[in-house]
């Protein structure tokens, strides 16, 4: 059950960054600003696939060790 639960504070974080992330592009768009290179957008890039990895390889990890797709 505690893998379980891990695995969901994951995906929550997950989906808090990527939100952040697509606000701060459509905020940036809507702005009729460029955004391609701005530092905000980076980390926030980046942070969101450090967790999505970290979310996917717990996933696979339990996958491996219960054998139990999800």
């Amino acid at each position: 059950m505690e893998a379980t639960q891990h695995l969901r504070n994951l995906g929550d974080e997950v989906i808090r960054v990527e939100s952040l992330y697509l606000s701060l592009k459509i905020g940036k768009a809507l702005a009729g600003e460029r955004f391609l290179k701005e530092k905000e957008l980076s980390e926030a890039e980046e942070l969101w696939k450090d967790i999505n990895k970290e979310y996917y390889s717990f996933l696979a990890f339990l996958q491996s060790r219960d054998g139990i797709a999800a």
